[in-house]
């Protein structure tokens, strides 16, 4: 939680702003050998369906941990919707280049531990606000002041009320555990009330929440985005299976056919392309044998409506871009979906944050 506005959680509900301005803080500053934490428990978590099997730049454990914590946090924050992956990873770039150049251990330990700058008002990091020990030296090893600490850089005092989590089940409450500082950016995120992290506006105002810097939050959505649009070669279509699966290949192996108005049927596409309801007759009817209905707005009354929330790999998106209901793409999961969109541009997968999600949706599980 580096930056401008760095907030403590005190008591259940309040979130109260420090005036700590840290900048972009340097994250990796004399970590201490010493402060290894203990020795293996157990093993990294499979990730969740939705989640790329590996990203460049992130560490194994680190996306495991990050797949966990957005599936996990919905037990605790039963109120936030729109959790995911991307989100937690997106705070973890900024934070500490999810924890690049440390050694994370396959239960989520990391060593040696990752400290920020010494809280005593030198002015070093951009910190002019003094912070005395809060936590005894037990998470940053300084019994006189405190640091940010663990990849996702919470105050120990932060940390010790309602946002330290135990997010590999062992027990402990660690921010130095990827694992457990995962989980803890997301309750954090998430807040105690209300929330949809899929629509802009919310997710820029949790993360200013994380972080009062309006910079801070260009840079984590700018990452969040990158994330949430990873070619689905890398992402949650390979996490679909079955009929899900099939149709999801399907539409994929159409990406980079023109878009042509009327174009596409259940064998492929027709005059050089697909339009958008084309390229999902294409998929469903090559993947699970379904004959959709021709159009976007006929395709709205198939199958049974569901929240945004529970989409899944396979479910069917009918957008109201046009005042008719006029657009449609298959869900692929990472909060991504393949679609035809428009004259001029080719099958394409795209991130539904942004432009996307300004529209009504009506998300239709067919399968």
């Amino acid at each position: 939680m580096s930056g401008k506005g760095k907030v403590l959680l005190v008591g259940a509900v309040v979130l109260v702003p420090v005036a700590l301005v840290l900048g972009l803080l340097v994250l990796f500053v004399a970590a201490v050998a010493n402060g290894a934490a203990g020795h293996d428990k157990g093993s990294a978590v499979p990730a969740a369906d939705g989640t790329p099997q590996k990203v460049t730049g992130i560490d194994p454990v680190m996306l495991s941990a990050y797949s966990r914590a957005a599936a996990q946090v919905t037990a605790l924050r039963p109120k936030c919707k729109g959790m995911r992956w991307s989100v937690i990873a997106g705070i973890g770039k900024i934070e500490s280049n999810h924890a690049a150049g440390h050694i994370i251990a396959a239960n989520g330990n990391i060593t040696p531990r990752i400290l920020g700058v010494r809280l005593n008002g030198s002015g070093i990091g951009g910190n002019h606000t003094t912070f005395t020990d809060t936590d005894r030296g037990q998470y940053d090893g300084d019994t006189a002041y405190d640091r940010a600490v663990g990849p996702m850089q919470f105050l120990p005092s932060t940390w010790n009320g309602p946002t330290g989590q135990d997010g590999n089940s062992d027990g402990v409450k660690n921010p130095h555990n990827a694992f457990d500082a995962a989980l803890g950016t997301a309750a954090y995120l998430c807040g105690t009330g209300a929330t949809h992290l899929a629509k802009t506006a919310q997710l820029r105002k949790a993360i200013y929440r994380y972080n009062h810097s309006n910079t801070y939050v260009d840079d984590v959505t700018k990452h969040i985005t990158e994330y949430d649009a990873l070619p689905t070669g890398t992402g949650a279509g390979d996490a679909a299976s079955g009929e899900s699966g099939a149709v999801v290949s399907a539409a994929r192996s159409a990406i980079g056919t023109p878009y042509v108005w009327g174009g596409g049927s259940t064998s492929g596409p027709t005059n050089g392309g697909y339009d958008c309801s084309g390229l999902m007759l294409y998929a469903y009817h090559q993947g699970a044998g379904i004959t959709l209905p021709r159009t976007s707005q006929q395709m709205r009354h198939t199958g049974t409506h569901i929240d945004r929330s529970e989409m899944r790999p396979g479910d069917l998106i009918v957008i109201n871009n046009d005042g008719n209901w006029g657009h449609v793409g298959l869900y692929t999961g990472n909060h991504t979906m393949i679609h035809a969109p428009r004259p001029g541009k080719t099958v394409e997968t795209t991130s539904l944050a942004g432009y996307w999600e300004k529209y009504d949706w009506d998300v239709r599980r067919v399968l």
